[in-house]
């Protein structure tokens, strides 16, 4: 008794599994899922490049903001192509068709992207902050040429760190002869990395920026240009009538005298 039904528990079983493998069989799974991933990621793509074009082409719009806008950009380009590509050939094929190299470098860029994403958004949302809450200081903090420095260090730090990746990845051959790229040794062993990845690419940068955005409306909530905007509409209009006025004014004098002259002429 006791062994067979330990033999039952130690058996697995397909019970489960048999609808959704029914599902991804199905035709139209396949063009449903294939269509809205074309259709995502080529608009991300679409979009993604015609930012980093348009700053690198504009002379006037090469700003340290926007230099972390297109770091910004070519991190979501790397997730949507090292993501997209493979649910593609997921959806048709049900198999992994990249090989071993393939997956090593699919999994290290999808994460390498996501990484530098974090990184360049909590850059960015700190040279927010010292541009508006210390304006004075940003003219010599905030230039171009740091934001670059600033980029090319949190690639090169986040290209390392992804580097754990290569070592933690690998094919797999499943019982039904299809080849998917999964962990390579036990999940449990993950768990300590994806701690370490929630805490620094998510937890610090949403702490930071919820301090950082709170401090920047406080600055913007207690300035005094905020509160009165009318005041400055209506300066400007009465000066400019006030010159207007004088203007007419100074060529009315200016009649008589040039009219005496042509007549003693």
């Amino acid at each position: 008794m006791t062994n067979n039904v330990s033999s039952r528990m130690d058996t697995p079983t397909n019970i489960s599994l048999s609808p959704s493998a029914a599902v991804s069989d199905s035709l139209e799974y396949k063009a449903v899922s294939v269509f809205l991933v074309l259709v995502v990621c080529g608009a991300g793509i679409v979009g993604n490049i015609m930012v980093v074009l348009v700053v690198l082409n504009t002379r006037h719009m090469r700003t340290p903001t926007n230099c972390y806008l297109v770091s910004l950009a070519i991190a979501d380009l790397t997730v949507l192509v090292a993501a997209g590509l493979p649910n593609v050939s997921d959806s048709l094929t049900g198999t992994w068709i990249f090989g071993h190299a393939g997956c090593l470098g699919i999994t290290y860029l999808q994460y390498l992207g996501i990484n530098v994403s974090s990184c360049s958004i909590t850059a960015f949302t700190l040279e927010r902050y010292i541009a508006i809450c210390h304006p004075m200081k940003a003219q010599t903090v905030c230039t171009v040429s740091r934001a670059k420095r600033i980029i090319a260090g949190l690639w090169f730090f986040t290209c390392v760190y992804c580097m754990l990746w290569f070592f933690l990845v690998d094919i797999q051959v499943n019982q039904d002869g299809h080849v998917q790229c999964g962990y390579k040794v036990k999940r449990e062993l993950y768990l300590p990395i994806y701690l370490i990845d929630f805490a620094i690419f998510y937890v610090i940068p949403l702490l930071l920026a919820i301090v950082l955005y709170g401090l920047i409306a406080r600055i913007l909530y207690l300035s005094p240009l905020s509160t009165h905007p009318d005041n400055s509409a209506t300066s400007l209009r009465r000066s400019c009538r006030d010159t207007s006025e004088a203007g007419r004014k100074a060529g009315r004098q200016s009649r008589p005298k040039s009219a005496l002259s042509s007549r003693k002429q």
